[in-house]
């Protein structure tokens, strides 16, 4: 039950092991989707890194911009007897749509692998591996 993937040359990995039954074999499989996914989720992380730093940097200032805005706007606030709050409001978040991707066999292979649930992975002959439906 151990699965070995090595890289090659050409968006291709190969990949050899022993399946839960004890058979073994050896087959190419598609690196591309699999690869350009986790590309798309290193960004992603990167991205947030950046943001968070960004953010630790500008820290000081914009903590010093809100404590002036808070006294200019106590300077100007009216008094709570002149007025009634019938609803606080609420601020609107921007919509997101869920993005799905429905995963190539290779890359469905790729990561199970990769996330050590190879139970699923089974050898249909030697240069053949499927997946078994989720039981």
């Amino acid at each position: 039950m151990t699965f070995q993937v090595q890289y090659m040359v050409g968006d291709e990995a190969l990949v050899t092991g022993t399946d839960v039954a004890g058979n073994s074999g050896r087959t190419t499989v598609s690196t591309s989707q699999w690869s350009e996914l986790q590309a798309r989720e290193g960004f992603t992380k990167a991205t947030e890194d950046f943001d968070k730093a960004v953010e630790e940097f500008f820290k000081p200032l914009t903590k010093a911009a809100k404590k002036a805005q808070k006294k200019l706007a106590a300077s100007q606030e009216q008094d709570p007897i002149s007025y009634v709050v019938i609803d606080e409001g609420v601020e609107g978040v921007e919509a997101k749509p869920r993005q799905l991707v429905q995963l190539s066999r290779d890359s469905i292979i790729l990561r199970l692998i990769e996330e050590g649930d190879t139970d699923r992975l089974v050898w249909v002959d030697d240069h053949t591996l499927a997946i078994l439906a989720k039981s």
